[in-house]
C-alpha cells in the first residue's frame, strides 16, 4: 500500500504537515545534528528542524515521491545554510581572566586633578590662544573651519596653535604637572 503524505501534503493539507513532523523529526533532526555537529547551541539546531517544515510546506508543489528523501534533502541544505550563516567565535580560554581596565581610584584622582591643571593653564592663555585651544581641541574643528569661521589665514593660525602648546606645556610643567 502506498503512502499517500505526499499527495495530501501537495494538496495543503495542513494535518498531513502535522504527521509528516510527527513522522519524520527525529530523522530530521538527526541530519542536522550530523552536519553541524554540535557547533551551535541546541536553540539553533530547534531553528533549522522549524525552518526544515516551513521549507516541506512552502515546496509542497513540487514534492514527487515519497517524502522521506525530499525532507532529507531539504534538511541537509537548511544545516549547510545555517552553518554558512553562522561564523562561531573563538571562545576565551577558561584560565584567563578578563582584564578589569577599570581605572583605580588613585588613577581617577590624577587624571581629574591633571583635567584641572590643563583647564586652569588654558584660562590662563591670552583669549585669541584660550578660544583657538577651546575649538580645536573641544569643539574638534579643524583649523580650515576655524580659518573660514574667523577669516583668518590657516598657516597663521596652525602656527599660532603650535606656539600655544609650547606655551601650555611649560605652563603645565611650572606647575608640576607631568605632560607625558
Amino acid at each position: 500500500m502506498k503512502d499517500d503524505l505526499a499527495a495530501r501534503l501537495r494538496l495543503g493539507d495542513l494535518a498531513a504537515l502535522e504527521e509528516a513532523m510527527d513522522r519524520y523529526a527525529a530523522y530530521a533532526a538527526k541530519i542536522i545534528a550530523a552536519y553541524l555537529n554540535r557547533a551551535l547551541p541546541p536553540e539553533d539546531m530547534e531553528e533549522v528542524l522549524s525552518d526544515v517544515f516551513i521549507s516541506l510546506w512552502n515546496s509542497r508543489e513540487r514534492l514527487e515521491g515519497e517524502v522521506k528523501p525530499y525532507l532529507a534533502a531539504i534538511a541537509r541544505n537548511a544545516a549547510r545554510q545555517k552553518l554558512r550563516q553562522s561564523r562561531p567565535s573563538e571562545p576565551l580560554p577558561e584560565d584567563r581572566e578578563l582584564a578589569d581596565e577599570t581605572p583605580l581610584p588613585e588613577q581617577q584622582v590624577e587624571t581629574a586633578e591633571r583635567a584641572d591643571a590643563l583647564r586652569r593653564a588654558i584660562d590662563a592663555m591670552p583669549s585669541e590662544d584660550r578660544t583657538l585651544f577651546i575649538r580645536v581641541y573641544y569643539l574638534e574643528q579643524t583649523v580650515e573651519e576655524i580659518a573660514a569661521v574667523t577669516g583668518q589665514n590657516a598657516s597663521t593660525l596652525r602656527v599660532r596653535l603650535h606656539r600655544g602648546r609650547k606655551k601650555l606645556k611649560h605652563i603645565l610643567l611650572e606647575r608640576g604637572v607631568s605632560c607625558d
